[in-house]
């Protein structure tokens, strides 16, 4: 199964601060702080894994976003994120932004 959490903020708010670079670089920031919390909190066994969550800053239709995940790589990740059929799910990115959002 997979899941996508998205962090929406109001349109109005951004609006009004302009789809500038420093509204991206905010952005950017955010996700780092939410992707060095997840990575705190990762299952490890080498740290690789925990190592590879990153901030991947982009640009779309609605201006600049920011998604966090671990890369390619390490793809494995989701099945400690979500679980699988044989082992309980042990996730990082959503209690992560959890934490992170209540801070």
């Amino acid at each position: 199964m997979v899941d996508d959490v998205r962090v929406r903020l109001d349109r109005h708010e951004i609006a009004l601060l302009g789809d500038s670079a420093e509204v991206g670089n905010l952005t950017t920031q955010v996700a780092w702080g939410l992707a060095r919390e997840a990575q705190a909190h990762a299952l490890r066994q080498t740290g690789r894994g925990a190592g590879s969550i990153q901030a991947w800053p982009g640009r779309d239709g609605t201006g600049p976003y920011t998604d966090v995940s671990w890369d390619q790589d390490h793809f494995y990740m989701s099945f400690a994120e979500w679980g699988t059929g044989d082992r309980p799910a042990r996730p990082a990115l959503r209690p992560a932004l959890d934490r992170y959002v209540h801070l």
